[in-house]
């Protein structure tokens, strides 16, 4: 670990604390440097003593929002599928620019959101037996739309799943 420069503008000891209580927090979390200032201003650290732990945090590689908007987007892709627009929308409330959330969102790989949907589609399906097809097809809308995907995605899904399906909906086997 590098010996940090003191810093004649703080006292040692709340420059200690402050970083402290910003391990405890990233201990419980990965955080974005922007989330991570407002934790810390929130327990009323000056918000000089905040930007040097930030840019000490940073030196050492324990705040890094490139690396955090890379494994919260893939986490949030199989944890709870959204659309790439509900996607965006989540790391802009992380607090990162939009410049590194598009970067992020356009380097996604394993992102295939027509398999997405239907993925969701066929496992929405399965719990709405007995549900009429105009029902099922505007709760499924709904909440597609909700996750954030495209209506163009999900009509086109929607239209695959339900081509075969009889007017009152799936059959209860």
């Amino acid at each position: 670990m590098q010996k940090e420069e003191k810093n004649p503008g703080f006292d040692e000891a709340a420059l200690l604390k402050a970083k402290s209580d910003a391990l405890r927090l990233l201990s419980f979390s990965a955080r974005s440097s922007a989330e991570l200032r407002l934790r810390l201003k929130l327990k009323k650290y000056p918000d000089a003593l905040v930007d040097e732990v930030i840019a000490s945090f940073k030196r050492q590689g324990l705040v890094d929002d490139v690396k955090f908007a890379k494994l919260f987007a893939e986490s949030r892709i199989y944890s709870r599928p959204t659309g790439k627009r509900q996607l965006e929308t989540d790391l802009k409330r992380k607090g990162l620019s939009e410049a590194l959330i598009r970067q992020t969102v356009s380097h996604l790989t394993d992102y295939d959101e027509k398999a997405i949907v239907r993925g969701l589609v066929q496992k929405k399906l399965a719990a709405m037996k007995g549900v009429s097809k105009e029902k099922m097809k505007m709760r499924l809308y709904g909440f597609l739309k909700r996750r954030g995907f495209e209506s163009d995605t999900i009509f086109s899904v929607m239209n695959e799943a339900f081509s075969g399906m009889p007017k009152e909906g799936p059959c209860e086997d």
